[in-house]
């Protein structure tokens, strides 16, 4: 495997926010609407502070470790059973990014382009992603630092124009009679928007001139920032339309910016605005999951760059197939919630307590 090159922090602080939320944003609140209803403040809440716990604990371990991916720093760790561990993580990324292609196409389809073929969507992003993914670690940082702020940019230019539709802001506020069932479903139906792709421990240890302290304090910053995002689209969202009417939207944002208009704004239609900033979103974010998971298999297999294009081109045809056999979004969003939610949730919190749990344990011997 060919060395691979270091990237600044604030390149790393941009990589890891997009590697979370930016993927599924779309369908974001109306999932933890569904399931906590007035109590959906409470989840999302949690489910910001269970990222950030988590990801502190992923900054914990690597620096006990050698590697130039976290297939290749699980090695010390784990051994051979790296492999199952691993391989389940990938799965479930496989299937969501898989899932959240599925999603975006069907949005483009119903909302704009209905006379146009899914496939011509979700193959388009696809070739986008694997030619983007191909390049090197520092190419896709570098094309992530253009991109991904004038994404945001866009985004909070539409919430701004939008904050004069915010009418109900009591809606905001959460019930007063907490029930922790329908708060920990909410929490849960949040989860997807934090699979970052092992993103952090692969980039985190090719950033220039930095500690493992320091990479934690970006990836906490990243993650606190992304957290910002989705209060701000909730409030938006609920604010605007009611919790009864937002539940009942597929992807609440289009209606609330498909309202915008030439009297709200110097330009026409600024609604679009949001669908082009969704798409490169969507292809940055699964351009840098695609990234780590072929990298990562580089590593573990040992495989020149060749090969590693190969196997850029095997998942990004997974995710077709993926997207072909979810014909609706309530299908996809189902698989997402129902069923990748809970079990990456899960799979995530026992290989990151484990890792900093064998690598406490390792350490230990070698010092004794």
């Amino acid at each position: 495997m060919e060395p691979i090159e270091s990237i600044g922090r604030g390149q790393f602080f941009l990589m890891t926010a997009v590697s979370v939320v930016a993927g599924g944003v779309y369908i974001w609140p109306q999932t933890v609407i569904s399931e906590s209803g007035r109590d959906a403040a409470w989840a999302i809440a949690i489910s910001i502070a269970t990222a950030m716990i988590l990801v502190w604990l992923q900054t914990l371990w690597p620096p006990k470790t050698v590697g130039a991916t976290e297939l290749g720093r699980m090695h010390s760790l784990w051994g051979f059973f790296r492999w199952p561990v691993f391989m389940a993580t990938a799965l479930l990324y496989v299937l969501l990014d898989g899932a959240l292609l599925a999603l975006f196409s069907q949005l483009l389809s119903i909302a704009f382009y209905p006379r146009t073929p899914r496939l011509v969507f979700t193959l388009s992003i696809t070739v986008l992603c694997t030619w983007f993914a191909s390049k090197s670690l520092t190419h896709l940082a570098r094309t992530v630092q253009f991109w991904f702020p004038l994404v945001i940019g866009s985004f909070l230019l539409l919430t701004l124009l939008s904050l004069g539709n915010l009418r109900n802001p009591t809606a905001i506020l959460p019930s007063s009679q907490i029930q922790l069932l329908p708060i920990g479903r909410g929490f849960v139906a949040t989860w997807y928007l934090w699979i970052q792709g092992e993103l952090i421990v692969t980039a985190g240890g090719h950033v220039r001139g930095t500690s493992w302290s320091v990479i934690r304090r970006w990836a906490l910053a990243a993650i606190l920032f992304q957290g910002f995002i989705i209060i701000l689209i909730y409030v938006l969202v609920v604010g605007t339309l009611g919790p009864n009417a937002a539940v009942t939207l597929e992807w609440p944002l289009i209606y609330i910016f498909s309202n915008l208009t030439v009297q709200t704004a110097f330009i026409s239609r600024p609604g679009l605005l949001i669908m082009i900033a969704w798409v490169i979103a969507l292809i940055l974010y699964l351009t840098v999951h695609l990234w780590v998971l072929s990298s990562n298999l580089q590593e573990g297999w040992h495989l020149r760059k060749r090969y590693r294009i190969i196997l850029i081109a095997v998942i990004a045809g997974l995710w077709l197939l993926i997207a072909h056999f979810l014909p609706t979004p309530i299908t996809a969003t189902h698989l997402v919630v129902r069923a990748i939610d809970p079990v990456a949730l899960t799979v995530t919190v026992f290989t990151t307590v484990s890792a900093v749990v064998l690598s406490l344990w390792h350490h230990r011997r070698q010092r004794l």
